[in-house]
Order: structure tokens, then sequence, then C-alpha cells
């Protein structure tokens, strides 16, 4: 039997206004692949959306650790009882991504495909040492010794991750049990990094550059309240938004935009685009 594809997030304390990029684009640009939704609190309706959705949903565990982390153990859970069912996963934030086309042709397609690799992630066009957040962010979670290991290594970053099911599984395995009873809470960033610049995971990662067209880091990419302060240290040339596509500098169309909503322009066209309310127009429910 032919193996199906995958693409799974993580929620909880989110509603149907906020949820409707992700959902929406993933039916739009991937209407064949199985889809999963791992819940945490959420009211019936919006279960009863992502269900309409052709959703499939999964209960988080209860547990006392944040959504950042949890939600790899979740995906896990699902994974290792299922994942000899699918040929490629990808798993990435929920909140702000959206997708432009879809991440398996980019697998299986497209030129830059995983070929040999096993995993594919996205670089952030930064060095550590050069963001601000994740330079802090890598000494906080691991001290000053790998903290000096680390510090002028490119960026990749965990919230957008496809590859191989089995790959994939594991991968979450690792992020979730590496990030639990560290000195701080959101620390899966950091784990990730650390993990997929030593063996076995560096071998078998498709480190995508922006060029490469797989996700637009719009954080450090494209903020505006940002960019200024890291163009000096980027590695790639910004991303460009013509018409209602990010394209990379070579005009080729990003797969995936994460953190659309740090642009105004291109938080407003998503918001038209898959008719939300505007953020100033609700209050969240996100606590």
């Amino acid at each position: 039997m032919e193996k199906k594809d995958l693409v799974i997030g993580g929620c909880t304390n989110y509603g149907i206004n906020e949820l409707k990029p992700w959902v929406l684009s993933v039916n739009e640009c991937m209407p064949e692949a199985d889809k999963v939704m791992c819940v945490g609190n959420a009211t019936q309706e919006t279960r009863d959306w992502l269900v309409a959705n052709n959703f499939r949903i999964v209960d988080m565990p209860q547990a006392q650790i944040p959504i950042h982390v949890l939600r790899f153990l979740s995906i896990y859970n699902f994974l290792k009882d299922n994942w000899e069912d699918y040929r490629y996963v990808v798993t990435t934030d929920v909140k702000d991504v959206y997708f432009q086309w879809s991440p398996f042709k980019w697998m299986t397609d497209s030129l830059q495909n995983l070929g040999m690799y096993q995993l594919v992630s996205g670089s952030e066009g930064l060095k550590y040492k050069d963001e601000p957040w994740g330079n802090e962010n890598l000494m906080q979670a691991y001290g000053p010794y790998v903290h000096e290991l680390f510090k002028d290594k490119e960026i990749y970053n965990v919230g957008v991750l496809g590859g191989t099911a089995e790959y994939v599984k594991d991968l979450v395995f690792n992020i979730f049990t590496n990030a639990i009873n560290r000195p701080i809470a959101i620390c899966d960033q950091a784990v990730f990094n650390v993990l997929i610049n030593t063996q076995p995971y560096f071998d078998v990662m498709f480190f995508a550059w922006n060029r490469h067209a797989w996700a637009c880091q719009a954080g450090t990419m494209a903020d505006p309240s940002k960019i200024e302060q890291f163009r000096p240290h980027l590695l790639e040339d910004e991303p460009i938004f013509d018409n209602g596509v990010v394209w990379t500098a070579d005009r080729e169309m990003y797969c995936i935009v994460h953190q659309y909503d740090r642009v105004p322009e291109w938080k407003k066209f998503v918001e038209q685009k898959y008719g939300q309310r505007k953020s100033d127009e609700y209050i969240t429910i996100r606590t």
C-alpha cells in the first residue's frame, strides 16, 4: 500500500480565528495529506471546526510543561504508533505559519529536494551571536560552555520541520526529552540547534537556506522593527513580498511563511485572504 504524507501541529487556548491561516492553507496546499492537530485546551466549537476541516484531533497529555515543549511529546505519541503509515511528515507552529505551496512537493519534486537526507529545517539567516533573543536563550538553556561552542553557528528554526516519518518521530522525541528539566521552560529552539549540529542528526539534515525556498523566517529576515539591527549580520538577501506572495531574493516562491505576523503588510494580507478578524477586533483566548 502506498504511504501517505502527514501534516501535524499542536495548539492550546487557540480559537478558530487564530487557527484559520494554518488550517485553511494546509487544506489549500495539501488536500491529499492526512491532517492531525494535537489539542490541549479548546472549545467544542473549535474542535468541531477542525473536524469539519478534515483534521483528526488528538488530545494532548495533561502535564505542567509549556506548549512549546509539550507539543513535541504529543507529536511523538501519535507518530510512535502510526509512523509506518507515512512517507513524509511536516510539523510547524500553527499560530504564525501559513503555506504557499506543498512542502511534500518541495521534498519530492523541487530541485532542492531531500534526496539522500532524512530531515529538513530552515535557516533564520543569522548566527546565534548576532540574534539577541536566541543568543540569550542558548546561554540560559545550556550555560557558558555550550554557548561558546555554538554561538557562531547559524540558527535553524524549530518551528518548521519536515522529513521522513521515522526520523521526524525520533527527532521530536529527542527535542522533548532534552528540553525538560532545563533551567528555563522555553528552550526547544536551543535544544534543537544543539541536536542538529551534532551527530547523528548533522549528516541527515538538509540545512535549507532561504534561497532554497523551504521556509521564510520573517522574525529575523523581514520584521520591520528589527531588520535595521539585523541587516548588517544577515547571511542571505532579504525576502520579497510582491502581489501577495513571499519570494526569495531569487524570485523563488517560499513553500512556508513563518512569523508572518511580525510584518504588518504580510499580516494584513493573511487576515484578508483567510477571513480572519483583525487582531485589534477581538480578544484572544490564549493565556
